[in-house]
């Protein structure tokens, strides 16, 4: 298993509980199925854990009493209010999806982050005109379509199933010399960040995660 590669078993089991929830948007994270409320991540897969977001007092009982453990990418680098799920409420479906009610819940009484369809929505009932819907491989831009193009990569979709860092390196296996802003972007792309974000925030585990992917298989940085 790779750096960010996830459990077989636990993405089924994610697809099948929170990504299965209606009002759930499915994204990629880390390389990993992520799903996001309003624009708020809700909840991951990450290597063999299954990750939630909430409040303390929640996660403290989700732990029964114990010290909850935070989700942590990379050791140190803890993410705010998203909480490991203990192996026993994984294993317990009917207990995991009370949890998963519990994290979405809360998430869909905070407000939408802008560009998310629901403010969509509330632009078009206040009479305010809808921003149009760019698709996100049309936002890379000209010259990394054109570079992913080339490296067999074509559509959101194909890039979802790649994932950002091994585009990245099939990019760097075509011949194109792209800088870092390509790997920051296409993870923006599959998370809905803006690359910005992405280069301040998640900066250390992908390039942790490029690594992991250019020594397996044997590239170079180059």
């Amino acid at each position: 298993m790779s750096w960010s590669d996830p459990d077989p078993a636990l993405v089924e089991l994610f697809e099948a509980t929170v990504v299965a929830v209606r009002r759930v948007e499915r994204r990629t994270l880390f390389g990993c199925p992520a799903a996001f409320v309003g624009g708020h991540l809700a909840g991951a897969v990450f290597r063999d854990q299954f990750v939630l977001k909430l409040g303390v007092a929640d996660a403290e009982r989700l732990h029964a009493g114990r010290t909850p453990q935070a989700f942590e990418p990379l050791p140190g680098r803890r993410m705010r209010e998203l909480f490991v799920v203990p192996r026993g409420v994984v294993a317990d479906r009917r207990a995991l999806r009370e949890w998963i009610g519990c994290a979405l819940e809360r998430l869909a009484a905070w407000p939408p982050k802008a560009g998310t369809n629901r403010s969509r929505g509330r632009r078009a009932a206040v009479g305010v005109a809808p921003v149009p819907r760019v698709d996100a491989f049309e936002r890379l831009g000209p010259r990394s379509r054109e570079w992913l193009a080339g490296a067999g990569i074509d559509s959101i979709e194909r890039l979802r199933t790649t994932g950002s860092v091994r585009a990245y390196v099939a990019v760097r296996r075509s011949g194109a010399r792209p800088s870092l802003n390509l790997l920051w972007a296409l993870e923006g792309a599959l998370s809905g960040e803006r690359w910005q974000d992405v280069a301040r925030e998640h900066r250390t585990s992908l390039l942790l995660a490029l690594e992991d992917e250019l020594a397996s298989s044997g590239a170079g940085r180059g």
